[in-house]
């Protein structure tokens, strides 16, 4: 405990990751004008060849923006070199996954392996507690003093799903400074404070992708992966024609598929051995009533009576759950939903939730 009463002498010192982007700016605003001692940071993580990604989170021109920010808010900026361990724990598990015809979440690998635990280390070696991030999510601590993750207010915006890796220990020490606002209070803070990057876009894909093509196709491009392509059949089994790679597809897909049953179709399975890929013309086909996760992390002690909320994908409209099965553990986790869902898709996570409160989460293994 000596370490914590150590850090706590700096309580007053915090790291805000600054992406270059409204939210981590009104961030850092805040915690400024709270009195903190702000210490921005920026990761730099995108592959230096891929000139596209160098636009995004954690690519150079985040940095031209993050140091534009802060001088601005005359705050020191710091950027800390993490390509290597972006590569490692997340390009190259996402190809895998990808490999395999599962869609890995990036956002989810990379909050818990790269992010925070690269602006708690820099956290350590200045000697700060906190850290602290644009996220739209929050953080209170139950009657043990237990911190715990919360939904943010705004419905639209809510990054919890995304966040529900992180471990206590980690939580304990982070900030979440909008998670009790919404975005167009967020964008009008950056108006009224007329800040340099008041109305910048906020970017939509994932952070990685190039301009042109399928992400799984340039991470196999950039590793040498294989191509395990096959047929599109129906639910009868009937060839209705082929594919060029499992990679590139996914649950619930009805675009770029390249048949036509005469009615819109979507993909109801992927075989990775075979590459064979089922399509289906009936909408009620791409929806199912349970779910498998695997290395599941309870943040909150299971109930298998209780109901939960569920989510397997972001901003998806949550439905009631119960635990059908699960593990001594508690890693191995099985729900049944009360109606169904759409698009349960291995790879992604399956996220439970008591109210506001991240009860736990795990990833996908089948439907």
């Amino acid at each position: 405990m000596q370490y914590y009463a150590d850090m706590a002498q700096n309580i007053k010192k915090i790291v805000v990751g600054l992406s270059g982007g409204i939210d981590s700016t009104v961030t850092a605003l805040l915690l400024r004008d709270a009195g903190y001692e702000v210490v921005g940071v920026t990761l730099l993580m995108q592959p230096q060849e891929n000139a596209e990604a160098q636009k995004s989170c954690g690519g150079e021109d985040a940095v031209g923006m993050a140091t534009r920010v802060a001088e601005q808010l005359q705050i020191p900026l710091h950027v800390v070199e993490c390509r290597a361990l972006f590569e490692r724990a997340v390009l190259k598990p996402c190809w895998q996954i990808f490999s395999e015809g599962r869609t890995p979440n990036p956002c989810v690998i990379c909050n818990r392996l790269v992010k925070f635990r690269a602006l708690l280390d820099f956290a350590d070696q200045i000697g700060a507690f906190y850290v602290a991030t644009g996220h739209y999510a929050r953080i209170t601590l139950d009657a043990q003093q237990r911190p715990r993750l919360l939904r943010g207010v705004d419905t639209n915006k809510d990054q919890s799903y995304f966040l529900h890796a992180l471990t206590p220990d980690m939580l304990a020490r982070i900030q979440f400074p909008l998670g009790g606002l919404c975005k167009p209070e967020v964008r009008a803070l950056g108006q009224q404070y007329g800040l340099v990057n008041a109305a910048r876009a906020e970017s939509q894909d994932v952070c990685f992708a190039g301009p042109e093509g399928h992400v799984a196709e340039q991470l196999r491009l950039r590793y040498g992966g294989t191509v395990v392509s096959g047929v599109l059949k129906d639910e009868t089994g009937r060839v209705v024609g082929r594919h060029g790679g499992i990679h590139k597809l996914t649950i619930g897909q009805r675009r770029g598929l390249g048949v036509a049953l005469g009615k819109p179709a979507k993909i109801i399975a992927i075989d990775a051995q075979s590459g064979d890929v089922v399509l289906s013309d009936r909408p009620e086909a791409a929806y199912g009533t349970q779910c498998e996760a695997q290395a599941f992390y309870w943040h909150v002690a299971a109930d298998r009576a209780a109901t939960y909320s569920a989510q397997v994908r972001y901003r998806q409209k949550p439905v009631a759950a119960q635990i059908r099965t699960m593990s001594d553990a508690g890693s191995d986790v099985a729900v049944t939903f009360a109606e169904p869902v759409f698009g349960i898709t291995p790879g992604q996570a399956l996220v439970l939730y008591k109210g506001d409160v991240v009860v736990g989460g795990g990833t996908i293994v089948r439907a």
